[in-house]
């Protein structure tokens, strides 16, 4: 991953100490243009945007890989607009999800169109996963099994209620935040979470032992 950063660049004599300084501190500096201030933004939150990517994405690593330097880029593109109403991993989180949306809508559009020209994949897949499970032992099976169950649940839920369920679940953010990253009411977000945890109960009530 190479997120417009190397860990291996030396810092300049003439910059601060980056690590030191604050996200509104380094947000000012980076508007200034200070390659260094964005570099360090990315340091600290390229390893959670990638997570939340990634599960956005449904374990799929490389486009998480992709939408996550995909909205640095475009975060960076945007800072000179950032007012500093929100806190800077508020505001890029938000564009974070929506480059992932939007692109996982390309994508569903893209395999609507070549699917029905494609009927192998589909045969080929199954073909290797039943390759695949022979070879595994029942505990790894299960657990595959479980995995692509709670994948399938997760996907069929609504995407505001997804997304929800996804940034309190699995990046543990508050309410107050997940709002500020959706751009909605804490209410609204707290019906996301009631909905989605209901939907996901029943879909895998028969894993419940």
């Amino acid at each position: 991953m190479s997120y417009l950063t190397s860990d291996s660049r030396k810092a300049s004599p003439a910059e601060p100490l980056a690590t030191s300084l604050e996200d509104d501190r380094l947000v000012s500096f980076a508007q200034a243009g200070a390659q260094w201030a964005m570099e360090e933004l990315v340091r600290r939150y390229r390893n959670k945007a990638f997570a939340v990517a990634f599960h956005l994405c449904s374990g799929e690593r490389q486009d998480a890989e992709d939408f996550t330097q995909e909205a640095f880029l475009r975060a960076f593109r945007k800072l000179k607009h950032f007012q500093g109403k929100s806190r800077f991993y508020t505001w890029f989180y938000r564009i974070l999800i929506n480059v992932c949306l939007d692109g996982k809508r390309r994508e569903s559009r893209r395999q609507k169109l070549i699917s029905p020209w494609l009927p192998w994949r589909r045969e080929g897949a199954a073909e290797a996963e039943d390759v695949v499970g022979r070879s595994d032992t029942s505990k790894e099976l299960i657990n595959k099994q479980l995995s692509r169950d709670i994948q399938q649940a997760m996907k069929a839920l609504p995407e505001k209620q997804r997304v929800a369920f996804q940034l309190k679940v699995f990046e543990g953010m508050s309410i107050n935040e997940i709002a500020q990253v959706m751009g909605t009411a804490e209410g609204t977000v707290k019906s996301h979470l009631f909905r989605s945890t209901r939907f996901l109960r029943q879909a895998l009530k028969d894993w419940e032992e």
